[in-house]
C-alpha cells in the first residue's frame, strides 16, 4: 500500500470506512458456517503408502479401531456380575452402528474331547452353582484368549470390547456411538460400580470436544485481557474500543476463511485467533504509541497529523506483516494437513491485519474528537524514565550484556540437544482427566490399547493351512510377545492351538500347532465361527498379528518397530512378504513428519526472512546483527524445552517457525529507528538511546499482547496447546530482552571494533 494513499485515507475516511465493511462481509457472513468435527483423523500424512497399505489391511480383516468397556469386582465369576456382564453386552449388540460387540457373556469357546470339538458361547449356560463358576473362572484364566484381552489375570475386571465401523464421511459417528454406550451404561453403574471406558474411540471423541471448549474459552478471555492491557498502558477508553473493534474485524474476516476454505476448526487451527487477535493489535499499538498532541499543533489538523504517523509507520508495519506471514507460510511444506491449514488461514489473517489497521482503523480514529485520540506526552513520563535508563544501562553495559546473551545461547544448545522427539497421546490429557484416568484403568488390568499389526502375506493359496507358514507366524510372534513394551498378541496361530488342544481332551501339551495340514483342513471344517476373520482371509493367503501396546510414546513405538522390522529382515521367510502396519506406524510416521517438516520449514522461513532484512536495511552489517535477537528466542525455546524435558511434538513443533516469523517484527521496528538515528549524523550510542526510547514503549506493550495471545492457551484443556502458548509466551518476552538489550549492544560492540552499520 504506497505511503501517498494515506493521504487519502484519512481526508476520505467515510468512504474508505464503508469500503473496509464491505470487504469484511463476504468473510463475515460465512462465520455462522464453521465446521467442527467429532474426531481427529485428520492427522494423518498426504500421499503416505503406508497409510495407503493400512487401509488396504482393513480391507481384508475389518477395521482394527476399538475400545473397551471395563469394570471390577472382587470376583467376576459370581452369578450376578455375570448376568450383569450379560446384559450389558446384550444391550449394547442392540446398537446397529456397532461392527461387534464382545465380552466373556458371548465370546466363543472351544469344548473338545478326544479326536472331537465344539464351538459354543463361554456363558452358553447360566447356573448360581459354586461348583460351576469355578469351572468358569479356571477355564477363563487358563484360556490364552481371554486373559488380558477379556478378563484380567487376577479375574477381577472384566471388558467388553467394542470394534467399530471405519466412517470418514461420518464425522459425527464416535459421537452418537459413544452417546447410545454411555446412555446404557448409566442404567447398570448403580450395580457395577465405576464403569471405564477407554480406546482410540473415546480417546478420538474427547481430543474433539476439547477443542471446542478451548475456542469457547480462549476467544473471550483474550479480548479480556487484551482490553485490559491496552487500556492500562493508553489509559483512554475511545483507544481501547477502537482497539476490539479493529481485531473484531480482523478476526471474523480471518475466521471466515474456514468455510470458504473448507477449512475445519481443530486441535491446530483452534489456535488461530487468539494469535490473529493478538498480531492484529501490535500494528495498532505502533500507530497508537505515535499518537502525540504535539502532532495536532504542528500540523493543524487531525487528519494530517494522522496522516503523518501513518506514513512513518506503515513502512516496518508491512514488512512484520510480510516476516510474520512467511513464518506461517513456512509450515504449509508440511505433509500434514492441519497443519497446512494452519500455514493458510494464519497467513490470511496477517493480510487481513494488515489492510484493516491501515485502511479501517484510521477511520475510525478521525470519526471522534482529537482530543479524546491524541495523547499528551506527560502521561507517559513513567514509561519513558524507565526506558531511559534501559537504555543507559545498554550504552554502559553493552559488553556485559553480549557475554550474558552468549552465555545464555550456549547454554540453550546444550539443553536443546536433550529434546525428544515424541508424541505421547495421553499425556496429551492432565493426569485428572476422564481419558487419562480411565486409559491408566485399563491398561493397568488389561492389555494395552495401542494397535500395531503385522501382516504376513503369500502367492500360495491356503498357504496358512500349512503347518510351515504358521509356525512363521508363531515364530514372529514369541519374538514380538518378548518385547518389553507388548502387552498382547492375537493371530491366526492362537486358535488353531486353542482347537488343537480341544480336540486332545484340552490337555495342554497339545496348546502347540499340528503338524499335519489335514488336521489341520479338519479343524476349520469343525469350528463353526468368523472369529478367525479378523486374523486371516477366507483364501488362507493372507494373515495378521494383531498386537497390543501399553507404551503411548511414539518414541518407544519407534523403537519397538524397528526391532520387529530387523526381526522379520533376519528371518527371511520363503514366499512369504511380511510388512508392519497399524496406527502405531502411522503415528510414528507424522512425528517423524513433523520433525522433518519443522526444520524444512524453520530453514524456509529464517532464509526468506534473513534475505527480506537485508534487502530492506541495505547494509550487510545491519542484515547480519537482525539475525541475533531472533536467533536468541528460537533456542532459548529449545533449550527450554530440552531443560523441562517438553517434547517436541504436533504442537510444540509449530513454535519455532511461527515465533521466527512473530519475533522478527520489534527487530524491524527498532532497526527502522535505528537507522534512522544513524542517517541524521547521530553518535552510535544516541542512535541506540533514541531508538530504545522512541520504539521501547510500543515494543513493550506489543510484545505484552502477544504474551497475552498466547498465554490464554494455558486456559486450555489439552496440555500440547498449553505447553504452545507458555513456550510462545516465553519467546516474545526473550524476543524483546534480544531487541532492547542484546541487539543494540551488538551493535555497540560491533562498532567499537570499527564495524559500520549506516552509509550515505
Amino acid at each position: 500500500m504506497p505511503v501517498f494513499y494515506m493521504d487519502k485515507i484519512t481526508q476520505h475516511k467515510v468512504f474508505f470506512l464503508i469500503l473496509s465493511l464491505l470487504i469484511s462481509i463476504p468473510f463475515v457472513v460465512y462465520l455462522p458456517k464453521i465446521k467442527t468435527v467429532d474426531n481427529v483423523d485428520y492427522f494423518t500424512l498426504e500421499n503416505d503408502p503406508d497409510i495407503e497399505f493400512y487401509d488396504d489391511i482393513k480391507e481384508i480383516f475389518g477395521n482394527d479401531e476399538f475400545f473397551i468397556i471395563a469394570f471390577k469386582k472382587e470376583n467376576i465369576f459370581t452369578y450376578d456380575t455375570l448376568t450383569i456382564l450379560k446384559d450389558i453386552t446384550d444391550d449394547l449388540e442392540q446398537i446397529e452402528e456397532l461392527r461387534e460387540v464382545k465380552s466373556l457373556a458371548n465370546v466363543n469357546d472351544t469344548i473338545g474331547e478326544n479326536d472331537f470339538f465344539i464351538v459354543q458361547k463361554f456363558l452358553e449356560e447360566m447356573s448360581d452353582s459354586r461348583e460351576y463358576l469355578d469351572k468358569l473362572k479356571t477355564s477363563a484364566l487358563t484360556n490364552p484368549l481371554y486373559v488380558n484381552n477379556l478378563i484380567s489375570s487376577d479375574g477381577k475386571t472384566t471388558a467388553i470390547i467394542i470394534s467399530v465401523y471405519d466412517k470418514p464421511d461420518d464425522p459425527g459417528y464416535r459421537k452418537r456411538l459413544i452417546g447410545k454406550c454411555e446412555k446404557i451404561l448409566d442404567n447398570y453403574k448403580s450395580r457395577t460400580g465405576k464403569i471405564y471406558m477407554a480406546g482410540w474411540t473415546t480417546t478420538n471423541l474427547y481430543l474433539s470436544q476439547y477443542m471446542k471448549k478451548d475456542i469457547a474459552t480462549f476467544i473471550p478471555i483474550t479480548y479480556l485481557f487484551i482490553t485490559l492491557a491496552v487500556f492500562f498502558f493508553f489509559r483512554n477508553i475511545w483507544l481501547t474500543l477502537i482497539a476490539i473493534l479493529n481485531i473484531s474485524i480482523c478476526m471474523g474476516s480471518t475466521m471466515g476463511l474456514f468455510p470458504v476454505f473448507d477449512i475445519t476448526l481443530n486441535n491446530v487451527t483452534t489456535i488461530v485467533p487468539p494469535v490473529v487477535m493478538a498480531l492484529a493489535l501490535c500494528d495498532t499499538v505502533h500507530i497508537f504509541s505515535h499518537l502525540n498532541k504535539d502532532l495536532l499543533v504542528r500540523f493543524g489538523t487531525k487528519e494530517k497529523a494522522l496522516a503523518h504517523v501513518l506514513k512513518k509507520v506503515i513502512a516496518p508495519c508491512f514488512l512484520t506483516t510480510l516476516t510474520t506471514a512467511v513464518g506461517f507460510l513456512s509450515l504449509y511444506l508440511s505433509d500434514i494437513p492441519p497443519i497446512k491449514d494452519f500455514a493458510l488461514v494464519a497467513a490470511c489473517g496477517m493480510i487481513f491485519e494488515f489492510f484493516f489497521s491501515f485502511v479501517f482503523l484510521p477511520p475510525l480514529i478521525l470519526i471522534l474528537n482529537e482530543k479524546k485520540i491524541f495523547q499528551d506526552k506527560q502521561k507517559e513520563k513513567k514509561i519513558h524514565r524507565i526506558l531511559g535508563q534501559i537504555s543507559n544501562f545498554v550504552v554502559n553495559n553493552f559488553k556485559l550484556i553480549c557475554c550474558f546473551g552468549l552465555f545464555i545461547i550456549m547454554g540453550s544448545i546444550w539443553f536443546s540437544s536433550r529434546i525428544q522427539v515424541e508424541t505421547n497421546l495421553l499425556d496429551y490429557f492432565k493426569k485428572n482427566s476422564g481419558v487419562r484416568i480411565s486409559s491408566d484403568f485399563v491398561e493397568g488390568n488389561l492389555a494395552g490399547m495401542v494397535t500395531l499389526d503385522i501382516s504376513i502375506s503369500s502367492a500360495q493359496e491356503d498357504a496358512f493351512k500349512n503347518p510351515d507358514k504358521l509356525k512363521v507366524v508363531e515364530k514372529i510372534q514369541m519374538y514380538i510377545n518378548s518385547l518389553e513394551g507388548v502387552d498382547k498378541t492375537l493371530s491366526f496361530v492362537d486358535f488353531i492351538k486353542d482347537m488343537n488342544q480341544s480336540f486332545h481332551n484340552e490337555n495342554l501339551k497339545y496348546l502347540s500347532i499340528p503338524d499335519s495340514k489335514a488336521l489341520i483342513s479338519q479343524y476349520l471344517l469343525m469350528y463353526d465361527s468368523d472369529d478367525i476373520n479378523d486374523f486371516v482371509n477366507e483364501s488362507f493367503d493372507h494373515a495378521k498379528i494383531s498386537v497390543r501396546l501399553s507404551e503411548h510414546s511414539t518414541r518407544i513405538q519407534e523403537m519397538i518397530i524397528k526391532k520387529i522390522d530387523e526381526f522379520i529382515n533376519n528371518l527371511k521367510p520363503n514366499g512369504m512378504e511380511i510388512r508392519i502396519t497399524g496406527r502405531a506406524l502411522q503415528d510414528v510416521n507424522t512425528i517423524d513428519a513433523l520433525v522433518k517438516g519443522q526444520i524444512y520449514s524453520l530453514s524456509a522461513a529464517a532464509g526468506i526472512i534473513i534475505l527480506i532484512m537485508f534487502f530492506v536495511l541495505r547494509s550487510f552489517s545491519m542484515g547480519t546483527i537482525s539475525i541475533i535477537p531472533n536467533l536468541f528466542p528460537i533456542l532459548f525455546n529449545f533449550g527450554i524445552m530440552g531443560l523441562f524435558k517438553i517434547p517436541l511434538n504436533t504442537a510444540t513443533a509449530l513454535i519455532a517457525a511461527v515465533a521466527i516469523g512473530i519475533a522478527v517484527d520489534d527487530t524491524i521496528h527498532f532497526l527502522s529507528e535505528f537507522k534512522r538515528n544513524l542517517s541524521k549524523r547521530k553518535d552510535i550510542k544516541d542512535s541506540v538511546k533514541n531508538s530504545i526510547l522512541f520504539k521501547g514503549r510500543a515494543i513493550l506493550l506489543s510484545s505484552l499482547i502477544l504474551c497475552i495471545g498466547f498465554g490464554v492457551m494455558v486456559f486450555s484443556r489439552f496440555v500440547p496447546t498449553i505447553n504452545f502458548g507458555v513456550l510462545s509466551s516465553i519467546i516474545m518476552v526473550t524476543a524483546v530482552i534480544g531487541d532492547i538489550l542484546i541487539l543494540p549492544s551488538v551493535a555497540l560492540l560491533l562498532s567499537g571494533m570499527g564495524v559500520e552499520f549506516y552509509k550515505d
